[in-house]
């Protein structure tokens, strides 16, 4: 296991939440995601199957979240261990406020495509 300062793939995987242009945020969430990838999102109670329905998921996210209330999302901490990492995150306000904490831990294929996600809110 190995925590460490964020990679690459980290710096894309936030840009898939925060990159304003819709048509590079979806370049990026195809090139990052399995077309039959699952994202597990705890404070809905709901998984989400597929690339498609999965970039509806962050497009609304990005729409509501930080295009709608100016929020910016920053990672605290990265951890690997094998194949998976754990991202820990913080929503913070414009008025340097954090408003929200969380974790995601993500699953990689062989091929370094994300197969799933399973999102933690509310983790400090």
């Amino acid at each position: 296991m190995t925590t460490t300062g964020l990679t690459d793939f980290d710096h894309d995987y936030l840009r898939t939440w925060t990159e304003p242009d819709p048509a590079q945020r979806r370049a990026i969430i195809d090139q990052l995601w399995s077309p039959t990838g699952r994202m597990s999102v705890s404070s809905l109670g709901t998984t989400i199957e597929g690339v498609e329905n999965i970039a509806g998921h962050i497009a609304q996210v990005h729409d509501d979240l930080i295009a709608g209330k100016g929020l910016v999302f920053s990672y605290d901490q990265h951890v690997e261990s094998g194949d998976v990492t754990l991202l820990r995150w913080s929503m913070t306000a414009a008025n340097g406020q954090i408003v929200g904490r969380g974790a995601d831990v993500i699953f990689r294929d062989g091929d370094g495509l994300i197969m799933a996600v399973h999102m933690f809110m509310g983790v400090n």
